[in-house]
């Protein structure tokens, strides 16, 4: 392989866009293919598809696929390179972050002992080494930040031409494979600030324990920097995809919990014919609650009866005064999520609301319901039979909603 870096860039220059294309894919490229590709990226190249797989591998731009001698792809790091330059960086797998901040536990361990021993040239070597761990985790943590950003906008634009289950066992995988072990490392009190924190104890111990050397200091400074930025970037890269993937994946999981009780119901018409029909509205749940909208038939009735007796000009009789208005009782919905979580797992979520806080209106009722049952921190599930649960103004028939919390 050829070690000339300006030939290499120039060469990436040439075939950025065929190689770009191999990169996104990760697949292996036969002959044939590669033909084809030269044809819609270059079409007036002059060089044969087998020359352009001889240069590009000469360079370091190919390798031999591990299935076939006949077929090529594109390194790892080079896809890395181009997808950094494209921003549009690959998700790793989950859990990668762990083990560099475990390595950086260890390195801090080896630093204070170079201290202790007062080896400037352990000490340079220890300084090194953590810098390029927090390199690494901090590219690692932007790599895949960057990366969400991109997935959540391929799935709002329909770019990624998956399925509604894809886009679901997708999703939830990101949310509970990725964000949710990321946050119990960057947030407040976890694992990563006590680590930093103990770097940052070493380095100060260090710089003090070694006040005659001129090297010390500035490699103690460049240590504490660069644990500072890792923690800012961490947690701001966090929290920037927790904003992007949280609303969509509240999203996503109503659409597949309404479409997966569509394909039940059609299921059942498909085995009963139209009789199956009898039951679709029972069985439906209700993806969304509209409180501004919701009133019962007791309160139409109501409304009908003032209008058919309204009078243009009637006797207006003494003024109420303040004191004679109550205002309705508000549902604080922070009291209905510490009530549930001291309460445990609940068999029927909405009766357990009813019976819990039946001094408030219904209309505030629904909305505690919904609010729970959409809710990240709570893991819901249908029942199949229909129950009915009873207030001041209404009888509800639904199916029981099972909750519990989220470990």
């Amino acid at each position: 392989m050829s070690t000339n870096p300006q030939r290499t860039l120039a060469l990436v220059a040439e075939y950025y866009g065929l190689l770009s294309d191999l990169a996104s894919q990760g697949d292996s490229v036969s002959l044939g293919d590669l033909r084809s590709l030269l044809q819609k990226h270059h079409p007036e190249g002059e060089r044969a598809p087998e020359k352009v797989a001889e240069l590009l591998e000469q360079f370091g731009l190919f390798e031999k696929a591990a299935d076939s001698d006949n077929s090529w792809e594109v390194p790892y790091v080079v896809g890395e390179f181009l997808r950094h330059l494209s921003m549009r960086q690959r998700l790793s797998a989950p859990g990668l972050l762990g083990p560099i901040i475990e390595e950086v536990a260890r390195l801090t361990e080896d630093l204070r002992m170079a201290f202790e021993a007062s080896d400037i040239d352990r000490v340079r070597q220890a300084s090194n080494s953590i810098k390029q761990a927090l390199d690494a985790a901090r590219g690692l943590s932007r790599g895949n930040s960057q990366s969400i950003v991109n997935e959540v906008m391929r799935i709002k634009t329909r770019e990624d031409h998956r399925s509604l289950r894809e886009r679901y066992l997708f999703i939830t995988y990101l949310h509970e494979k990725h964000l949710t072990p990321l946050g119990a490392l960057v947030e407040v009190g976890g694992e990563m600030e006590r680590r930093a924190s103990e770097l940052i104890a070493v380095a100060k111990l260090g710089c003090n324990s070694m006040p005659d050397d001129p090297f010390v200091p500035e490699l103690t400074s460049k240590v504490i920097a660069g644990v500072r930025r890792l923690k800012d970037d961490a947690w701001s890269d966090f929290h920037s995809s927790l904003r992007e993937v949280t609303p969509l994946f509240r999203q996503i999981r109503r659409d597949h919990a309404m479409a997966v009780a569509i394909s039940r119901q059609l299921d059942r018409v498909g085995r009963e014919g139209a009789k199956g029909l009898d039951k679709v509205v029972d069985q439906l749940p209700i993806a969304r609650w509209r409180p501004d909208n919701v009133f019962s038939t007791y309160a139409l009735e109501e409304y009908l009866s003032g209008v058919a007796n309204y009078v243009a000009n009637p006797d207006p009789g003494p003024l109420a005064t303040l004191s004679d208005s109550v205002a309705p009782p508000v549902l604080d919905p922070d009291e209905v999520v510490e009530s549930l979580l001291a309460a445990g797992e609940q068999k029927d979520l909405l009766a357990w609301i009813v019976g819990t806080f039946s001094a408030y209106p219904d209309q505030q009722l629904l909305q505690a319901f919904h609010n729970i049952s959409g809710s990240p921190g709570f893991q819901c599930a249908f029942g199949d039979q229909p129950v009915q649960a009873e207030t001041e103004t209404a009888i509800y028939t639904y199916l029981p909603t099972h909750i519990s919390a989220n470990a």
